[in-house]
């Protein structure tokens, strides 16, 4: 792949993975639009570019889950440690049926990635989740997330595993129908993407192994890495920011014009 379409890539992969717009539906559209041939592991080479930006943005939280998963040994825990230890096992919960699905299922999942109209329609569903929580009625912290919320929202995580259906905007929106607040509901969504896009990166590392990629592939890989990140922390802080102002609908109404812009393309030949 030319340097420049790796470069292209990596800033679709930083911008798109955590606004709530489905980093994976647009990674198949640019990758058809640029004829760039796009791998699956040159897409899991990008996440690990957005896996380092999270653990830049949260690495406060970071470390907070990781106490926490240290307190479960311990007992006589204050208030704040049985906090921390319960938000450990709540992203440990939420992330169990997403795992499992996505490992099962795995080849059953790739095969959607080759549907234009898949991720065109998933686009759509995605606007429609964003423009629905602005009915919601949100009133609560992400330190009243409990069992029930964890295992329903991770529940709309294995959904998310199709093309086209924003991972952070599902698990955003389900977040919010439950009661969270929109800037909470981020702030659990980006928690659960951690070992989310880790696992999915360490699962699909067997790809570079098998590859054989020559250097000119791997400095290309290099280098959308390192974009990824710098985008990354932009689309973090974007989120964040619309979150607190309750403004989600923004993202919806570019949501429809993505799957209209997909079917239109793919109608015409363009992908």
């Amino acid at each position: 792949m030319v340097l420049w379409k790796s470069i292209v890539l990596g800033i679709v992969q930083g911008l798109t993975e955590f606004l709530p717009v489905s980093s994976s539906g647009h990674l198949v559209v640019f990758s058809g639009l640029l004829k760039a041939n796009s791998t699956l592991a040159f897409d899991v080479a990008l996440h690990f570019g957005s896996l380092i930006a999270l653990a830049i943005f949260f690495w406060g939280d970071i470390v907070g889950l990781f106490r926490g998963f240290l307190c479960t040994f311990h007992r006589n825990l204050s208030r704040e440690e049985a906090r921390k230890r319960n938000m450990f096992w709540l992203i440990v919960a939420a992330i169990i049926p997403s795992g499992v699905i996505g490992v099962v299922f795995s080849a059953t999942i790739e095969k959607a990635f080759a549907s234009l109209y898949v991720v065109a329609a998933m686009f759509l569903v995605t606007a429609a989740l964003l423009f629905l929580q602005h009915v919601a009625l949100t009133t609560r912290t992400i330190r009243e997330v409990g069992w029930k919320d964890a295992l329903v929202i991770g529940i709309g995580q294995v959904f998310a595993l199709l093309p086209g259906l924003s991972r952070s905007g599902t698990t955003m929106s389900v977040g919010v129908y439950r009661g969270l607040k929109q800037e909470d509901a981020a702030h659990f969504s980006f928690l659960m993407a951690i070992p989310t896009i880790a696992g999915a990166a360490i699962f699909k590392l067997k790809d570079f192994l098998q590859a054989g990629m020559s250097s000119t592939a791997l400095t290309d890989i290099g280098i959308g890495v390192v974009v990824s990140v710098l985008t990354s922390l932009v689309a973090i802080g974007l989120l964040l920011k619309v979150a607190r102002k309750g403004k989600m609908q923004w993202f919806a109404l570019y949501c429809v014009a993505a799957a209209v812009f997909t079917f239109a393309a793919h109608y015409f030949g363009l992908i």
